[in-house]
């Protein structure tokens, strides 16, 4: 039925799609003229059918529900719409006609459907593209893999736990410093070759001297002598400043800063003490005194020694002389003088004032030195410094320091630095000579500005060791100007390296050997051994060892009871085969051996166990200790070096500038107890490119230490050679004197109790 005129109707959205036969018939309800009638939207059941509204009130228009099978449709007045997958399509028709209004829905109907899932809730804008995408992925059947695929699929491989492999390490260049923490005179030394030889003729020796030389068997001078004689003569090649020198044992040091001196002072009339020479030790001033006299025969030089074992007011007399001097006018102020500290009771240079009263009242006393080269200790030198009156330093133009390593770290009172002030310092007033006293008025009258100070001399001072020191502080103590280092290097040897820790070097003349000992209870029969078969060795001396090794080896194949006996049978006749085993020995043959000892005890009482293990020794055989006096260890020396004493033992006391010729064995009875001491020990021998060998006895708990720090270790340089290491059989080694070891410890025992008690 057509609308009325002016009655007005408005477009509403299709139900839900249905199928044709489906669908229920609509009907058009028309209004009454003049009245406006809004269109209800049917309900979203689809049982029932769309009704149309007789209401004449207008109603909202409410969207269909979301259908997910019906397709979007399209705004028919133009107006374009949001298209919604679940809305459906709107077909190209005409506008249907509005649906009559539908009645109230129920209270349970309405219960019903609030209580919709989520699921069928339009979901929000915003999540809208992320759950379409999850629907179509769901709906998405999952691939399953074919039978043949699935077959053909390799199993999975299990495997342990174990370290990622990693890229082979990429190899770094060695580390080569451009710097160095020494100064370049220390780092950059002056090499000299061991083996270079130079005739005396051609390095500037004075005739006399040459002859002196060739009476005792010196025409060629070592290196360390070719490399200092030039250094230290007057001429184009002279040193003006200090010269350092490391060089091994035996390299000729001493004859070396010894025959510059000599030749500077040969045309001396009057002494003046002008060369101090320290040592650390009195055997050290002996060796250089026996040098310094056989150069210094035939001239006016005198030289004096200052050590710990002659009086001091016997060195006080020798190296100072006093006499009288006529000065009126200067003996007037110094008896003013004395008699101002008389009544003060505060009296300055004693000695002074006491000479001062044995002379006339017109005299003053006057000091000359009595020697020109001094040799002496450190301790005895800062004595003669503090208390020996007219003692003085300032006409000294050379300073020797031997083995300065060992001086360097004792600091025997401060020496170092005592010395050094003296020497730097003027000399006292009352003290002076005539020349400094005029030199001291012209400065003080301003018209001697220009000429130096007394303390502005110039001393060489000369610095040696076989070890030479790298600690800065302590070279800084003896206060070098313009300093030089030399070293000396076997051909074998690697050159110099500056490194923290101290280097040293061997004698390539020298051989090394080390004997293990097991825990050392039988150590003195090691070394008796050692003595009767290897230095003092006969021509049948091996033919007894290898028959004396072939009994014992066949005794050993015996049973348990049999061995037993024949080791009772050897001990019993011990006496007898102790002589036997001497005769294959050669006492008189021209070896000497130097034993070391850790301390003085321990010398004396092996001295004692090797003269009753083997007598014949007794003869040959001294000890030398520090406790012995100056002429008893000067005797003991002597004798051999002459050879009639061919077995020393000593303590480390010893170690230090023993300079004996012809010593052909060391042995270190004890092992030494640092690598210092080692290099000192066994620089007894093989001196001045002779051969020698030098024998170790390493116990079980030293074997680590001796083998990683002495045998291997890279601060002892000994060019190609190693240590061997020698082993003897304990059997061998104990042969028939069981029993007399036993009994002379025994006997040793009951010394020292008798000595204690």
């Amino acid at each position: 039925m057509a609308p009325m005129f002016g009655s007005t109707q408005r477009w509403a959205p299709p139900t839900k799609a249905q199928k044709p036969e489906d669908a229920p018939p609509t009907q058009a309800q028309s209004s009454p003229f003049g009245t406006s009638q809004r269109w209800q939207p049917p309900t979203a059941s689809p049982s029932q059918p769309a009704q149309s509204s007789a209401l004449r009130t207008p109603q909202r228009w409410q969207p269909p529900k979301a259908a997910p099978s019906q397709p979007a449709h399209s705004s028919p007045l133009g107006t374009p719409q949001r298209s919604q997958p679940s809305k459906p399509t709107i077909p190209s028709h005409p506008a249907p006609k509005p649906a009559p209004k539908q009645p109230k829905k129920p209270k349970k109907r309405k219960q019903a459907s609030a209580t919709m899932s989520d699921s069928d809730q339009p979901s929000p804008k915003k999540h809208k593209a992320m759950l379409a995408k999850f629907e179509k992925v769901s709906r998405k059947p999952k691939e399953q893999p074919r039978p043949d695929e699935q077959e053909s699929k390799p199993e999975p491989v299990l495997r342990d736990l174990q370290p990622l492999p990693q890229p082979a390490p990429v190899s770094e260049p060695a580390f080569k410093p451009t710097f160095s923490a020494l100064p370049t005179w220390l780092s950059q030394p002056i090499t000299v070759e061991a083996s270079k030889r130079v005739p005396f003729d051609q390095l500037g020796v004075e005739a006399s001297f040459l002859k002196k030389l060739a009476k005792h068997g010196y025409t060629d001078a070592l290196a360390v002598q070719s490399a200092l004689l030039p250094m230290l003569q007057p001429g184009y090649k002279q040193h003006q400043g200090d010269i350092c020198v490391s060089a091994s044992t035996g390299s000729g040091k001493t004859m070396a800063y010894l025959l510059p001196i000599a030749e500077a002072l040969k045309d001396r009339t009057t002494p003046v003490l002008s060369a101090i020479i320290v040592v650390p030790t009195r055997q050290l001033v002996d060796q250089a005194l026996k040098v310094a006299q056989e150069l210094c025969a035939g001239t006016k030089i005198k030289v004096g020694t200052a050590v710990g074992s002659v009086p001091f007011a016997t060195e006080q007399k020798q190296l100072v002389k006093m006499r009288g001097q006529y000065d009126p006018k200067r003996a007037a102020a110094l008896h003013e003088k004395a008699k101002q500290q008389s009544m003060t009771g505060f009296v300055e240079n004693r000695g002074l004032m006491d000479d001062l009263m044995t002379l006339h009242a017109d005299q003053v006393p006057q000091y000359d030195s009595g020697v020109d080269i001094l040799i002496c200790t450190p301790g005895r030198l800062v004595e003669h410094i503090e208390s020996t009156t007219g003692f003085l330093l300032r006409s000294i133009r050379w300073l020797v320091i031997d083995e300065a390593d060992q001086l360097l770290n004792q600091e025997f009172q401060s020496w170092s630095r005592v010395l050094m002030s003296t020497l730097e310092a003027e000399t006292p007033e009352d003290l002076m000579d005539a020349q400094e006293r005029l030199r001291k008025d012209r400065q003080l009258s301003g018209r001697g500005s220009f000429l130096p100070p007394s303390s502005a001399r110039r001393i060489t001072k000369v610095i040696l060791s076989a070890t030479m020191e790298k600690d800065l502080t302590k070279l800084g103590a003896l206060k070098l100007k313009r300093p030089k280092f030399v070293h000396v290097l076997d051909e074998q040897e690697r050159p110099f390296a500056a490194t923290e820790g101290d280097s040293f070097d061997l004698p390539t003349t020298l051989t090394e050997f080390a004997v293990p000992v097991g825990d050392g209870q039988r150590k003195p029969l090691y070394l008796l051994y050692l003595l009767l078969n290897n230095v003092f060795q006969s021509s049948n001396g091996d033919e007894h060892k290898e028959a004396r090794d072939n009994e014992i080896d066949e005794d050993s194949s015996e049973d348990s009871s049999d061995s037993s006996d024949s080791s009772d049978s050897s001990d019993n006749s011990s006496d007898d085969s102790s002589d036997g085993s001497s005769d294959g020995s050669s006492i008189d043959s021209d070896n000497r051996v130097l034993v070391f000892t850790k301390s003085n005890e321990s010398a004396s009482r092996l001295s004692h166990l090797i003269s009753v293990l083997e007598p014949s020794f007794k003869e040959y055989l001294q000890t030398m200790t520090p406790s012995s006096t100056a002429k008893a260890s000067k005797k003991l020396l002597k004798a051999f070096s002459s050879g009639s004493v061919k077995i020393l033992v000593a303590s480390d006391a010893a170690s230090r500038g023993l300079d004996i010729p012809d010593i052909t064995h060391v042995v270190n009875y004890d092992i030494p107890p640092s690598a210092t001491s080692y290099v000192h020990r066994i620089g007894r021998t093989a001196r001045a490119g002779k051969p020698g060998e030098a024998w170790t006895l390493v116990t079980k708990s030293e074997a680590a230490w001796f083998w990683k720090q002495l045998a291997k270790g890279d601060n002892i340089r000994r060019g190609d050679k190693k240590v061997a290491r020698v082993e003897w059989k304990e059997r061998s080694v104990e042969y028939n004197r069981r029993r007399t070891y036993e009994a002379a410890l025994a006997e040793l025992q009951e010394a020292v109790a008798g000595t204690d008690g």
